[in-house]
């Protein structure tokens, strides 16, 4: 049986495949993806979720949190001021609030990341590039649709049958999303709010996935070339040349093809890898919507925190050590 450990690495890593790819679609189609602070734009990372009217709540600002963060650094160094008094290193106190404030930055940066996910803009030029005609062709020729099919199967199979039976994954998930006091059957049909469905998942799964390899590489130059039509050519009010709408068509035509070539050269190896991944219970993270999951600070690991070592007590008359053996023995530990 995973661990919880496990389970959010697993989790993580989704998240920056998702991140990694919004940013690569997002810049194939030459449109900004950071600021000048080097944060993502909302056009590339923006926040979802279902329970828009909570999860877009901000309750506690940054300005609160910086007044709370300098009233806890004050309070600290009000009550230790006598000994910080006898300390002889002052970088002592210096390091403690820098590491302080930068512990709280991190906190705060991640719990605030967490429903974050790939813009509606960018996945619905994903979306699109996947139902291209020539695509659809292409990876009907090269068995794709058997992936698809084993895909639907085994989401049906995580809200019929039993979950201890089904994915071990799913049994760990529940764990953490479900009332204790539903039924067995309304607990299993809790994976279907924190799960992609349909073409919806099948795009996800094509994406993540890095089985065959540059498949993704080709997956969001398509995608990309799509958006940056659309971007050009399609956009309502926008006013660009004859000659860029021309380049920028011929462009994607030109993706289109070059993205058919390499399918119609996948061998039949590479589609059965593909399809082997459901032999495995992992094959759910690339079906799953880490916005619906509930990635608390718990998880996060404090750093280590190194103090030094105050020096063995001394005889004043003889300057021999007064270090007993067993604070000897703590010491060396």
């Amino acid at each position: 049986m995973p661990d919880t450990s496990e389970m959010m690495l697993r989790l993580e890593k989704i998240k920056r495949i998702d991140m990694r790819i919004s940013v690569d679609v997002a810049g194939i189609a030459n449109m900004p993806v950071r600021d000048a602070n080097g944060n993502l734009l909302p056009l590339v990372w923006t926040r979802q979720s279902v329970h828009n009217e909570y999860e877009n709540a901000t309750l506690l600002t940054r300005d609160a949190l910086q007044k709370h963060l300098q009233t806890f650094i004050e309070a600290g160094v009000k009550d230790n001021i006598e000994i910080l008094q006898k300390v002889e290193d002052p970088a002592l106190l210096v390091d403690w609030v820098v590491r302080t404030a930068e512990y709280w930055e991190r906190r705060y940066a991640t719990k605030r990341d967490e429903k974050f996910d790939i813009s509606q803009t960018v996945f619905s030029a994903m979306f699109e590039a996947v139902g291209e005609d020539i695509v659809q062709v292409a990876m009907a020729e090269k068995g794709f649709p058997k992936f698809e099919e084993l895909l639907d199967s085994q989401m049906k199979k995580l809200t019929e049958g039993p979950p201890h039976k089904s994915n071990q994954y799913q049994s760990l998930l529940l764990k953490y999303v479900t009332d204790a006091n539903l039924p067995a059957k309304n607990s299993e049909l809790e994976s279907y709010f924190w799960m992609h469905r349909g073409f919806n998942a099948y795009v996800r799964v094509l994406f993540r996935l890095d089985i065959i390899p540059k498949l993704r590489e080709h997956l969001c130059l398509l995608a990309g070339k799509l958006l940056q039509k659309k971007e050009v050519c399609n956009k309502a009010g926008a006013y660009s040349s004859m000659r860029q709408r021309s380049d920028v068509m011929q462009e994607f035509s030109l993706q289109k093809q070059v993205f058919a070539l390499f399918i119609y050269g996948l061998s039949q190896t590479n589609i059965d890898a593909l399809c082997k991944i459901f032999e495995e219970d992992e094959w759910i993270f690339y079906a799953i919507d880490h916005t619906a999951l509930p990635l608390t600070l718990s998880h996060m690991r404090a750093p280590p925190m190194h103090t030094q070592q105050a020096p063995a007590p001394t005889c004043p008359r003889c300057c021999a050590s007064l270090e007993n053996e067993a604070a000897k023995r703590r010491r060396m530990d």
